[in-house]
């Protein structure tokens, strides 16, 4: 099993805590600088220094979409460990089969193999191929070789950050599937609590990313009508963030609710038993009948109020707290998007 996830391997190579955030920040602005020097080097000894120099959306994409996806690993897989282990009360598996289960979280989310499918796939729709077969024809030059590297390492993050929302889902998914153990009560959404914040971290990573990857980089272009904004890729991966998050959930709000009926189903059987019992006890005339029925009417006030407990549970492993967040994050890519038409529209037309 992948030990560490790539971006992490890279900076387990540093001197710095693992777990001081600052540092750990630190060390991921270095590293993009470093790749950000590296291509003002390369672009300086063909003299496109000042082409380099200018060019604002290398800087967006690397210190912007960049340091997003790198620091959100680093978050994801600090907090991984946790989460998991916040699913052993909700389960219903022996240690061994838990121990399984972690081990397959863990090595869906360090897996280098689909990120680099992905990376690739990504870096060959962004035309990329085309500037290789470039170098290939026409001939080698520095920056038109750190393009290419800067390109691969771009979609490699991106695909890093696809893969840990995938990930993400995949967890919640594999943890639906088991046979939960869950007490319903007012307070089953704070068993789920780990796993919300876990895909609140993904969101708040992603629709970051997504605002600066595709909101910020749209500064100066054509201005758009409001059709064109709605079903533009932009608010399409809005919808797909939105869907990827929730749709885990809805898993476990079936399970839920299965386990719901069938809990009510049980207590419906108890208390028909139980009433039965009560019209049997209430023909005999004598002491004991009496001290009977007062234990069997104690009985079924009992079942009544476990009845009205659980129908008062959620049946949802979220609340609104949870939406209310979920829509804060979303309402951020959408006004830097909106932000931006108004902007071309007052300054680039």
């Amino acid at each position: 099993m992948t030990r560490e996830l790539w971006t992490e391997l890279i900076f387990s190579y540093f001197p710095v805590d693992r777990e001081n955030i600052r540092q750990q920040i630190l060390a991921r602005v270095v590293f993009l600088f470093a790749i950000w020097t590296l291509g003002l080097v390369a672009y300086s000894l063909d003299g496109l220094l000042m082409l380099y120099a200018s060019s604002l959306e290398i800087v967006q994409t690397l210190f912007g979409t960049g340091f997003i996806v790198l620091l959100g690993s680093y978050m994801v897989q600090r907090a991984l460990p946790d989460v998991t282990a916040s699913f052993r009360p909700l389960v219903r598996l022996d240690d061994e089969s838990f121990m399984k289960l972690s081990e397959r979280v863990q090595r869906h989310s360090r897996s280098f193999l689909p990120i680099l499918v992905l990376s690739l796939v990504l870096t060959f729709w962004a035309g990329v191929h085309h500037e290789i077969l470039k170098i290939l024809t026409v001939g080698v030059s520095l920056h038109s070789v750190y393009f290419v590297f800067l390109m691969f390492l771009v979609y490699l993050l991106i695909g890093t950050g696809i893969w840990l929302g995938v990930s993400i889902w995949i967890t919640i998914f594999l943890v639906s599937r088991q046979p939960l153990d869950v007490e319903l009560s007012t307070n089953t959404v704070e068993k789920f609590r780990g796993l919300s914040r876990l895909a609140l971290w993904f969101s708040l990573f992603y629709f970051i990313a997504l605002s600066i990857g595709g909101g910020f980089s749209m500064i100066g272009s054509p201005a758009l009508t409001f059709l064109d904004i709605i079903i533009s890729p932009f608010f399409l991966f809005i919808i797909i963030g939105i869907i990827s998050i929730l749709f885990p959930f809805y898993n476990i709000h079936l399970t839920l609710l299965r386990l719901k009926k069938q809990q009510l189903s049980e207590i419906e059987e108890q208390f028909q038993i139980v009433k039965k019992r009560l019209d049997t006890v209430v023909e005999d005339k004598t002491y004991e009948s009496n001290e009977g029925t007062m234990k069997i009417v104690a009985r079924l006030l009992s079942l009544q109020i476990k009845e009205r407990g659980l129908r008062s549970a959620p049946e949802w492993p979220v609340d609104t707290g949870f939406f209310s967040k979920l829509l804060t994050l979303v309402l951020i890519p959408a006004v830097v998007r909106v932000a931006t038409e108004i902007l071309n529209r007052t300054y680039f037309v």
